[in-house]
């Protein structure tokens, strides 16, 4: 092809036409300028089209991990929850009816009453989108929403809810020694372990007992408040990016 030209060229200058040579040259040199256009355009579309696949391969990441997380509280934290739930309540009801309690319930039901949730999130691929670079996702609104959810409100609830345990578990062993007890237990067929008994008497109106219960209704009206905030935020964030997926 750039024989051809030449050959056109060569045979117009000889030729002395020298204004169609001249006409000619120009058209040749925006045939060029059209040409190198024309392939600049593929290029920039093929870097688009790429940044585009990028920007999608992370967001399919980030609503996995948001689905994933919001399935672990379905089925490990929300138990938990419904688990301290039930041994405070059954406890407050013996409380308020002034009944006696057995024990081994008492130990059953403040067992359940002082279970603990951590809350946690799947930050992983939001670390992979800032070691990429944010501002790959183009929608700026969705961009905002996701760096505020994973770096700001997320780890402050999870904060807020984790350091209540750690704050609040000495108090609480501290007290707990006042009317729980550890004595070894041998049953009738052999088998050994260590067997939790009350050490105070009249325990549903102890002091530590009952401190220990409200700071426990307290923890359980903090995990349940977090939890729901930790939840609004994910599955708000999952329609913004199924939207923007047009899944």
């Amino acid at each position: 092809m750039i024989n051809f030209f030449r050959k056109i060229r060569h045979r117009l200058f000889s030729q002395n036409k020298f204004s169609k040579y001249l006409l000619y040259a120009v058209g040749e040199i925006v045939l060029v300028v059209i040409g190198i256009l024309i392939a600049l355009q593929i290029n920039n579309w093929n870097e688009t089209r790429k940044i585009k696949q990028k920007e999608s391969l992370i967001l399919n990441e980030i609503r996995n991990s948001i689905v994933s997380d919001l399935k672990g509280y379905e089925d490990w934290i929300d138990p938990r929850i419904e688990r301290k739930k039930g041994g405070i309540d059954s406890l407050i009801t013996y409380i308020f009816n002034e009944s006696d309690i057995p024990d081994s319930l008492f130990i059953e039901f403040y067992n359940r009453a002082g279970q603990d949730v951590f809350m946690r999130f799947d930050n992983g691929p939001f670390d992979a989108l800032k070691s990429t670079g944010l501002d790959i996702i183009q929608n700026d609104s969705l961009r905002t929403a996701i760096n505020d959810a994973y770096a700001v409100k997320l780890p402050l609830y999870r904060f807020f809810s984790n350091d209540l345990y750690q704050d609040s578990r000495e108090e609480i062993r501290a007290r707990d020694k006042n009317f729980l007890g550890i004595v070894p237990f041998l049953h009738e067929d052999g088998r050994k372990h260590l067997h939790e008994e009350l050490v105070a008497a009249d325990i549903l109106h102890n002091q530590d007992f009952l401190l220990n219960l409200q700071k426990e209704q307290f923890k359980l009206d903090e995990y349940t408040f977090r939890l729901k905030q930790m939840k609004e935020i994910l599955e708000n964030l999952k329609v913004r990016i199924e939207t923007e997926l047009g899944d």
